[in-house]
């Protein structure tokens, strides 16, 4: 199990990343299928690390500051239920109809960080 948890945090934005770009790409991409992507860090928006979108290895995603598109795939910030098991906040922007808050649940199996899909709440409205 691991026990250092910022060491893990890059692997687990990473996990959500794969998740929300073969989600919303196909579907709510631009003309080329770019979509933004960012990680919300103390309240603002930057860049992912280099590395993790070096593992990412899609073209269809981009770092928002150099990412001419108008939709931006939002990550973070984590929130550690065990050492295995994580809820990561995100969201989905589109410069004319503001965000859409989302969350995921992340696990780690077989040593690596899987993200399980998005929690869905129960809204009765």
């Amino acid at each position: 199990m691991p026990t250092d948890r910022p060491g893990q945090v890059p692997f687990i934005l990473e996990a959500v990343l794969r998740y929300q770009v073969h989600e919303f790409a196909l579907r709510e991409g631009g003309r080329d299928g770019t979509l933004c992507v960012a990680v919300r860090e103390a309240g603002r928006l930057t860049d992912p690390d280099p590395a993790i979108m070096l593992r990412l290895g899609n073209r269809q995603a981009q770092p928002k500051s150099t990412c001419t598109g108008d939709k931006t795939l939002i990550i973070g910030p984590v929130e550690w239920s065990r050492d295995d098991e994580v809820r990561v906040r995100g969201g989905f922007l589109k410069a004319r109809e503001g965000e859409t808050p989302l969350a995921y649940r992340v696990v780690r199996e077989e040593g690596r960080w899987v993200c399980v899909g998005p929690i869905v709440s129960w809204d009765p409205l």
